[in-house]
C-alpha cells in the first residue's frame, strides 16, 4: 500500500496599507480592516522536513504559488485549496495577522477555522514561551539563514507604485526564509 505524501504549505502575504492607518480601536480589528495585495505560498513534502539531510531539498523543491487579491473573482480559492490539502500550514506570525487579514475572503467559517487548527506558528509559540516579539530577520540572522531582502513597508509602497514583481519577490524570499528556518536541524 502506497504511503500518501505528507505535505506542509508556507505562506506569507503582503498588504496595501499600514496597520496604524487602519480604523479600529484594536489591533485585531485594524489587521482584520486590511487588504492584501498578494499572497506568496510553498507546497513541501513535510515528511522530508523531519530528516536534516532532506529538508533544505524539500525547501529548495517545493511548488511556489503566488495569489494576487485583484486577480479574478475568488482570487484566494487556489490558494484555500492548498490548505484543505495541506496536513500542516506554516508561517511567521500567520496567527496574529495572515490568518486575520485573509479571514474576510473566506465564504465558510468552519473551512476558515479547520486552516486555523493545521497551522503552526513559529512566531506564536516563540512569544508564547518567551513574551518577547522577535523579528524573523533576527532569528534568521541567529541561526545562520540568509536575511530578508526587504520589509513590509516597502511592499506597501511598491503596491502604489505598480512594482508587482517587487512584491513577489520579496514575498516569496520571506516565505523561502520561513521555510529554511522551519526546516533547520535543532
Amino acid at each position: 500500500m502506497n504511503k500518501r505524501q505528507m505535505t506542509c504549505v508556507v505562506f506569507d502575504l503582503e498588504t496595501t496599507d499600514k496597520i496604524s492607518d487602519m480604523p479600529g480601536s484594536e489591533r485585531e480589528d485594524q489587521v482584520r480592516a486590511l487588504q492584501v495585495s498578494c499572497v506568496c505560498a510553498l507546497v513541501m513534502d513535510s515528511d522530508a522536513l523531519t530528516d536534516p539531510v532532506r529538508a533544505p531539498h524539500a525547501v529548495d523543491t517545493g511548488t511556489m504559488y503566488t495569489f494576487w487579491r485583484d486577480r479574478g473573482l475568488d482570487p484566494f480559492e487556489g490558494l484555500f485549496e492548498l490548505f484543505d490539502k495541506a496536513d500542516v500550514i506554516a508561517s511567521y506570525n500567520g496567527l496574529g495577522f495572515d490568518h486575520l487579514v485573509l479571514h474576510k475572503y473566506y465564504i465558510s467559517r468552519t473551512r476558515y477555522q479547520n486552516h486555523v487548527l493545521k497551522s503552526h506558528d513559529a512566531f506564536q509559540r516563540l512569544r508564547d514561551i518567551t513574551s518577547f516579539w522577535y523579528k524573523l530577520d533576527a532569528l534568521l540572522k541567529a541561526n545562520g539563514l540568509e536575511t530578508k531582502t526587504a520589509n513590509g513597508l516597502l511592499a506597501i509602497q511598491w503596491w502604489y507604485e505598480g512594482r508587482r514583481d517587487d512584491i513577489e519577490e520579496y514575498c516569496k524570499g520571506d516565505v523561502k526564509a520561513c521555510a529554511r528556518l522551519l526546516a533547520k536541524p535543532t
